[in-house]
């Protein structure tokens, strides 16, 4: 039978021992933005931007938001970490987004626009 110094002690150990141990890794980080790298939602021409749905989608309540075509990998590997905790609704949306297409709109910036309506 252990004595509570013994199982303290014992405790102690199998803590010390978990510290040392390395996390699993996870996804692959996206990769930073630098100076010369394009911002995600930045354009030049509509053919540049993409709809991707919001944490919530719209078959959960949600929205679609526009980005670059080209940071639909980054934005989607960074999904679990920035829609933790939200909670989607078991609707069809009726957000104007779902009904829509991404345009490069005067801003040099990604929208999301009603359809066959460019700015």
């Amino acid at each position: 039978m252990l004595t509570m110094s013994r199982l303290a002690l014992v405790a102690l150990g199998l803590a010390l021992a978990a510290c040392g141990s390395s996390k699993p890794a996870g996804p692959p980080a996206p990769k930073p933005l630098t100076a010369d790298a394009p911002l995600p939602d930045s354009c030049k021409v509509s053919e540049d931007c993409t709809l991707v749905q919001a944490c919530c989608g719209c078959n959960a309540g949600g929205k679609q938001i526009a980005i670059r075509a080209d940071a639909v990998a980054s934005f989607e590997a960074g999904r679990p970490e920035r829609c933790a905790g939200n909670m989607c609704a078991q609707m069809i949306s009726t957000d104007a987004s779902c009904d829509a297409e991404a345009v490069c709109g005067n801003n040099g910036r990604c929208n999301v626009a009603p359809h066959m309506q460019h700015e």
